[in-house]
């Protein structure tokens, strides 16, 4: 009893700090966006077409390098200023499997065994987060998904020229002052949005790794070993076992490797496309902030979605 607990406390510990530098990043990410991103330009530069508009959020999963720890944040604040709700879960969807780090990584792990893997990998995680953005964005409205929740800060007024209240005139020395002013109090806001958002996610994160190292320790990897084979069986046991471990985006491809002896290519892909997507730890973190009948429905969606296409697609 007692290695058990050992074991759970090493590996659980092993999850909180990998996964808190990416939730900092997240967190960050999330605080510029509320300070520098009015809640009016996103529905002005945002394609009205929704294909067009979950394509956005592909290209925004490229460029904004985060994992499935840190794109729950950054996702969420996009949403709530205005990105399309297609967009916003195409990006949250995407974005720990095609971001450039879980590309090298996987490229790492498979390239020289099977290489088919990376495109599939990355192709098909792309597809399913583009049909299951638009089935979303079809089936939900917008206001439906949130909890509701505190408004944080508010920015404050800011005296300058172009200020359209009466405040007179002032010289070089007192614009420069006001101008330091500014860029202190954004970065004041920015530091105490960060910290809210921090806390506020840590604490669903901190339950879901807990559940999450239990289950490393408790599920024996001679039992998922002795399951392999071709068929339906395999690619569950996977799917599940990916769930459960809630390994980051940028390493479970290297625990995947481990089983390329053991389960076919189906099952390993249909591993490497859920965990990204969805885990114990996120389905937690999901929870805390959006509505739960939603959470449901997107898990439903990622499941079924992955479970088809690991058995159609043939690697």
């Amino acid at each position: 009893m007692i290695q058990y607990i050992q074991d759970i406390s090493i590996i659980f510990i092993s999850i909180i700090l990998e996964a808190f530098p990416f939730i900092m990043l997240g967190v960050i990410i999330s605080a510029i966006i509320q300070e520098y991103v009015s809640d009016d330009f996103i529905p002005k530069v945002m394609p009205k077409n929704p294909i067009l508009g979950a394509l956005v959020g592909v290209v925004m999963g490229c460029l904004i390098p985060v994992c499935d720890c840190a794109v729950i944040p950054v996702a969420r604040r996009l949403i709530k200023k205005g990105i399309p709700l297609n967009v916003g879960v195409t990006f949250m969807l995407a974005s720990p499997i095609i971001n450039p780090i879980v590309i090298i990584a996987t490229i790492y792990s498979f390239g020289a065994t099977i290489p088919s893997m990376v495109i599939y990998r990355s192709l098909l995680g792309m597809a399913i987060a583009i049909v299951i953005g638009l089935i979303i964005s079809m089936t939900t409205k917008k206001n439906e998904i949130f909890l509701n929740e505190k408004v944080t800060f508010r920015k404050k007024h800011i005296h300058t020229h172009s200020c359209s209240c009466e405040c007179g005139q002032v010289d070089n020395n007192e614009l420069s002052q006001t101008n330091k002013n500014r860029i202190g109090n954004r970065l004041i806001r920015i530091i105490e949005h960060s910290k809210d958002e921090f806390f506020e996610i840590t604490k669903y994160l901190i339950i879901g790794c807990l559940i999450a190292s239990c289950a490393q320790v408790l599920i024996p990897r001679e039992v998922l070993i002795s399951i392999n084979g071709n068929g339906i069986i395999p690619v569950v046991i996977l799917m599940l076992f990916a769930y459960l471990i809630s390994l980051c985006s940028t390493s479970d491809s290297f625990v995947a490797k481990t089983f390329t002896s053991h389960f076919s290519n189906n099952s390993i892909l249909a591993f490497l496309l859920l965990g990204p997507m969805i885990d114990i730890k996120n389905t937690i973190v999901l929870l805390g902030n959006y509505n739960k009948k939603f959470v449901i429905k997107l898990i439903s969606l990622i499941f079924i979605f992955i479970f088809i296409v690991s058995l159609i697609v043939s690697i």
